[in-house]
């Protein structure tokens, strides 16, 4: 009897678990190669020193390229080096051109898509924990 209430407990939990599980971000279309990865040291930032990274990553989205709702690992500005971005916040699309740079906090729920027929270009500058190794696009925080 005790094995079964234990084996049933392990159940829920697991059960609960699943169902309260993240699920992963959805990419389609888009390629990220990281340009440069460096750790903060030796800044009169000293708060920063060891703790964060600097990275640049150069991210291209196919025709069609999208990302779906997520936030990032830390802050960063993007910038358009070809095409067109569009960046949808709150239900609201904003579309980046050749030349233009915005802020993304983090952790503000958005997506991302390539509405044109070209690919487009983005370099992405980003603060970031060390402790992040791959990349720095996270699933959106379940409900609390």
């Amino acid at each position: 009897m005790l094995r079964t209430i234990a084996g049933a407990a392990l159940c829920t939990i697991f059960a609960i678990g699943a169902a309260n599980a993240q699920q992963p971000v959805e990419i389609k279309g888009q390629q990220a190669k990281v340009l440069l990865n460096q750790v903060i040291t030796a800044t009169t930032l000293s708060d920063l020193n060891g703790k964060y990274q600097l990275r640049v990553t150069e991210t291209t989205f196919q025709p069609s390229g999208s990302v779906g709702p997520h936030h990032h690992a830390g802050p960063g500005i993007r910038c358009v080096k070809s095409g067109e971005h569009t960046q949808i916040t709150d239900g609201k699309a904003i579309i980046y051109k050749v030349g233009e740079c915005y802020y993304e906090a983090g952790n503000v729920t958005h997506m991302a898509r390539n509405a044109t027929d070209k690919p487009t270009v983005l370099y992405n500058f980003e603060i970031l924990p060390v402790s992040v190794t791959g990349g720095a696009t996270i699933p959106v925080p379940a409900p609390k």
